[in-house]
């Protein structure tokens, strides 16, 4: 099967990018439900209309935070609704949808041009551009709501234990390595892109 063209690689990609397009659209529409269905609840706990209990119905539904004692090892239970924990994690799922709509939409439309047969087009730098500009948004936003997130824990802990312990998993080394990768492609396919361009003009 060849790699451009209708009816290749770049076809199948296409549909199955419009398809994550769709899931990713759903999930958006999933996330305003929870943000908004979470104020409700605070909005009808706060007016005494639902029982506060509500939000301890025992120990499976609270969040383990661990809090850094003088052994090292102490444990706090932090609610699901506590607002401190549930506002920065909704902020960081939205980023998360929020971006990966952002950079699927732009993968489908340069592999809608792959599907074309013609690569190289102006647009699809600009496509890559902003590609990798929305990676480094995500990643930067997520270091800083983890950060808000680990702040607001802290100022709700328990003041006789110390700090609060929240890890990242791992550097990203290889996202930020992907987005390097990405930087140098925009370039090359704006390269090409110009190269075409005076290419058309020479004929």
């Amino acid at each position: 099967m060849k790699a451009l063209g209708k009816g290749s690689i770049a076809s199948i990609v296409e549909a199955g990018l419009g398809i994550a397009r769709i899931v990713l659209w759903a999930l958006v529409g999933l996330w305003a439900a929870a943000f908004v269905a979470y104020l409700a609840f605070i909005g009808l706990m706060g007016a005494g209309i639902l029982d506060p209990s509500l939000a301890n119905v025992g120990d499976s539904q609270n969040l383990h935070i661990r809090i850094i004692g003088l052994d090292g090892n102490a444990v706090e239970d932090v609610s699901w609704t506590d607002w401190h924990f549930i506002v920065p994690a909704l902020l960081i799922a939205g980023v998360g949808i929020g971006g990966s709509l952002i950079i699927v939409t732009q993968l489908r439309l340069m592999f809608d041009s792959f599907r074309s047969g013609e690569p190289f087009r102006r647009e699809n730098a600009n496509h890559l551009r902003v590609i990798w500009i929305t990676m480094i948004a995500i990643e930067l936003s997520r270091y800083v709501l983890m950060g808000l997130t680990a702040v607001l824990l802290y100022q709700a802990r328990d003041p006789s234990l110390g700090g609060v312990s929240l890890s990242l998993d791992g550097e990203r080394i290889s996202t930020w390595g992907s987005i390097l990768i990405l930087i140098v492609l925009s370039e090359v396919f704006r390269e090409g892109a110009r190269l075409k361009e005076e290419q058309e003009l020479t004929i």
